[in-house]
C-alpha cells in the first residue's frame, strides 16, 4: 500500500490467525508494531515477534482489563513516540448450545470481544489524536449479519462490534481518526480446518460459499491494511464483508463433498428452454 514506513500500529490477537497475518503484512510495509495477545499465547506471540524482528514490541495481557490497553499504548509511545493505527482483532469463538450457555459464559465473550475492543480503541484514540489522527480496524464477523446455531453469545458480541465501530467512527471523526469494521466469513484456522476435513460438515457449508473454499488469514490482512492506509482516506464507519460471497447468496450445486483442492464448480445438466420474452428488435426468444 505504501505510506506505512515509520508509522506505528498496535495489533491485538497477534499471536495467530488473522492478527498474525495482519502484523506480518504491516511489518512488510515498514510499520513499527506493538503486538498484543492473551497471557496463554505468550509463546506464539514471541515466535511471531522473533520472525518479524526489527521494530517489534510484544505484550501479553487480559484484553478486558483496562490496564492492558493502557500498557499497550504506553509501549507504543515510550518505544516509538507515537501511535497511528490500531487493529482490534482479539476475540474468542467458543461453541456451545443455547441451553448450555451460562451468564458467566456470556459475560466472558462480551468482555473479550466487545469490552476489550472498546477499551483499546478509546485508549488508542487518545494517543492518535495527539499525533494528528489515525485509523482503527475492528474485527467483526458475518455473524454480525446473520446468526448461526450454537453461537448465540458470539453472534451478539459481533453485532455489538459493528455498532461499536460505527459509533467510534462518528465520535472520532473530528480528531481525524477513521474507524471501520471487517466482517470475515469462514477463515482457515485450526477449528475451521477440522470441520472442513469432515465431509459431512463441509458438504453443507461449502454450498453456501460461492467461492467454494475457506478464506485465508492473509486475505483478511490485505483488507485490514487497505482500510488503515491513506488509500481508504474517505472510508469510515464502513463494514467490509470478506466471506467469499456467502452473504450474497448460495449455490445449489455440489452438495456432496469433494476432496480439496478440487473447488471447480460443476453445473447441473439442464434442458434447453426459452423464457418467453422477445429480444428487443430481434424477433427471437432470449
Amino acid at each position: 500500500m505504501g505510506g506505512f514506513e515509520g508509522r506505528v500500529a498496535i495489533v491485538s490477537g497477534a499471536s495467530s490467525g488473522m492478527g498474525e497475518a495482519t502484523a506480518r503484512r504491516l511489518a512488510r510495509e515498514g510499520a513499527h508494531l506493538v503486538l498484543l495477545a492473551a497471557p496463554g499465547d505468550r509463546e506464539d506471540l514471541a515466535r511471531v515477534a522473533a520472525d518479524l524482528g526489527g521494530q517489534t514490541v510484544t505484550q501479553a495481557g487480559d484484553i478486558a482489563d483496562p490496564a492492558t490497553s493502557r500498557d499497550a499504548v504506553a509501549a507504543a509511545l515510550d518505544t516509538f513516540g507515537r501511535l497511528d493505527y490500531l487493529v482490534n482483532n482479539a476475540g474468542v469463538y467458543p461453541e456451545r448450545s443455547l441451553f448450555d450457555e451460562t451468564a458467566g459464559f456470556y459475560d466472558t465473550i462480551m468482555a473479550v470481544n466487545v469490552r476489550g475492543m472498546y477499551l483499546l480503541s478509546r485508549e488508542g484514540a487518545r494517543a492518535m489524536a495527539a499525533s494528528g489522527g489515525g485509523a482503527i480496524v475492528c474485527t467483526a464477523s458475518t455473524c454480525s449479519r446473520r446468526a448461526i446455531e450454537r453461537f448465540a453469545a458470539y453472534n451478539v458480541s459481533k453485532g455489538a462490534v459493528v455498532q461499536l465501530a460505527r459509533s467510534l467512527a462518528v465520535a472520532l471523526a473530528p480528531y481525524a481518526i477513521r474507524v471501520n469494521a471487517v466482517a470475515p466469513g469462514v477463515i482457515s484456522a485450526p477449528a475451521t480446518d477440522a470441520w472442513v476435513a469432515d465431509r459431512s460438515v463441509w458438504s453443507k457449508q461449502r454450498s453456501r460459499i460461492p467461492a467454494d473454499r475457506t478464506g485465508r488469514p492473509e486475505e483478511i490482512a490485505n483488507v485490514n491494511v487497505f482500510l488503515l492506509s491513506d488509500a481508504a482516506s474517505y472510508v469510515t464507519g464502513a463494514v467490509v464483508v470478506v466471506d467469499g460471497g456467502e452473504s450474497a447468496g448460495w449455490r445449489d450445486s455440489d452438495w456432496d463433498a469433494v476432496e480439496q483442492p478440487d473447488v471447480t464448480p460443476r453445473r447441473r445438466q439442464m434442458p434447453p428452454y426459452h423464457i418467453g420474452l422477445e429480444a428487443a428488435g430481434q424477433g427471437r426468444p432470449l
